[in-house]
């Protein structure tokens, strides 16, 4: 593996000239503002694209063929396999046998990459990485890796910084208000009867999208509209992916540290000081959201658990508030060491999909979520990331993120429904979250869905 280091770039201008015909992935952190946010990459020119209906297995295996060094202190991610699973991957399959669902095709779509732009946000530094694989090739080239190199910087001194047009949706919902109402009561039906504890229910935002739109644009504005620090953004075949989530759903490192991230809990934000800090002081009192943060910490230590050492699983932190956009939010950590033999595609198995998106216990909650919403999420709640080539590992949530395919765009918003839940309070936190993303393109006004 070979790189070149320099100065900090404009990588939104790069990105845009690599998002036509280049396979970009583009791994985003965008808000600037927590510890999560150091790091953003850019992927271009991949060197094998992996079948759409692989299984976690064969991941594993393009990936363990493959020989590649690594950069001492340089990015945390230096190449390997990008991209993203649907939520129906695994949707109600046996347990830890992430198997994909057939019903609206593929659930898996990676490719591998070995040329990556990597910005380091806090040091103000660039790195340009490749390990020169060829097609049909598993073993690294420096005559190849340098050319790639060297190429893209060209690239970064000729990107130019254009504008962004900005494109004005109408937004129409799938289900009223009265009918999100009835079902948040039929789930609560559902608890009284000791089916679940909580479950994750969400409601469908869709756009006609106007004629030579390009998502990659849209894409380029709700980014700025609701920054975020595990952002992702491509393009795989018809279907184009803009994700602006704050929630990690694993990630691990070389030496096999795993944390998982949930968030639970949320409330709206004030640019008033002192609204604001009245606002997370409730949020932090707030009965109903800590013991729903604490139902899914518990979900998820019981998930790690089954791929990392005993005794090693641990809460790192328990409902500490972020704010975000327009919200503030609670997120607990939990973290474990990987068992020896064990490694990034057991850990994502163990836990996909995450807890905080499908509810307690996690397979009857996924079979109340499939009979109750009536349609596949496909990315929505799913997860995007990568596997390194070093065995580490990070993948987001995907929520607060807006599918495209076959001229429509689709935003789905959910939350946690308990026992102590309010339905009307429970529909305005769906608006509360579409907000941001909405403020990014749309021509219709929340209001309109508030009645």
């Amino acid at each position: 593996m070979w790189a070149l280091k320099l100065a900090a770039i404009d990588l939104q201008s790069l990105a845009q000239a690599y998002a036509q015909g280049r396979g970009l992935i583009w791994l985003d952190s965008s808000s600037r503002s927590l510890r999560f946010d150091r790091y953003s990459y850019l992927c271009i020119d991949p060197v094998e694209s992996i079948p759409a209906v692989a299984k976690i297995g064969d991941l594993r295996r393009v990936l363990s063929s493959y020989s590649a060094g690594q950069i001492d202190h340089g990015p945390p991610f230096q190449g390997g396999l990008v991209g993203f699973f649907d939520y129906e991957f695994a949707e109600l399959g046996p347990r830890n046998a992430m198997q994909p669902c057939s019903q609206g095709g593929a659930h898996c779509h990676f490719r591998l990459y070995d040329t990556i732009v990597a910005v380091d946000h806090y040091a103000n530094q660039t790195w340009i990485i490749s390990s020169g694989f060829e097609q049909g090739s598993s073993k690294p080239c420096k005559r190849t890796a340098q050319a790639r190199i060297n190429a893209v910087r060209l690239d970064i001194r000729d990107a130019q910084n254009s504008s962004t047009p900005v494109t004005n949706l109408t937004w129409r919902t799938e289900i009223s208000k009265t009918n999100y109402l009835k079902t948040v009561q039929e789930i609560k039906e559902f608890i009284r009867a000791g089916d679940i504890y909580q479950t994750n229910f969400a409601q469908a935002f869709t756009a006609d999208l106007p004629q030579h739109t390009d998502p990659f644009h849209i894409y380029l504005s709700i980014r700025r509209s609701n920054p975020a620090p595990f952002s992702a953004y491509s393009t795989f075949g018809e279907r184009s992916i803009a994700s602006t989530s704050p929630e990690r759903l694993i990630a691990v490192n070389a030496q096999g540290l795993a944390e998982a991230r949930p968030i639970k809990g949320t409330i709206a934000r004030s640019d008033n000081p002192a609204e604001d800090q009245q606002l997370r002081d409730t949020l932090l009192k707030s009965e109903k959201d800590r013991a729903e943060n604490i139902m899914i910490v518990d979900l998820l230590r019981n998930d790690i658990s089954r791929v990392c050492k005993p005794h090693s699983v641990r809460v790192q932190d328990l409902c500490v508030l972020e704010s975000y956009a327009g919200l503030h939010q609670l997120t607990s950590s939990v973290q474990g060491h990987l068992e020896d033999g064990k490694d990034a595609f057991d850990l994502l198995s163990a836990v996909f999909p995450g807890g905080s998106i499908t509810g307690v216990p996690k397979r009857r909650s996924m079979e109340i979520i499939h009979q109750l919403e009536r349609r596949p999420r496909r990315a929505f709640c799913g997860s995007f990331g990568y596997f390194g080539f070093d065995g580490a590992a990070d993948f987001n949530i995907m929520i607060r993120t807006i599918q495209f395919q076959g001229g429509r765009a689709r935003l789905d918003v959910g939350s946690g429904i308990t026992w102590l839940s309010d339905p009307a309070e429970e529909y305005s936190e769906t608006l509360l979250k579409a907000q941001k993303i909405l403020d990014g393109t749309r021509e219709t006004s929340l209001n309109d869905f508030a009645t």
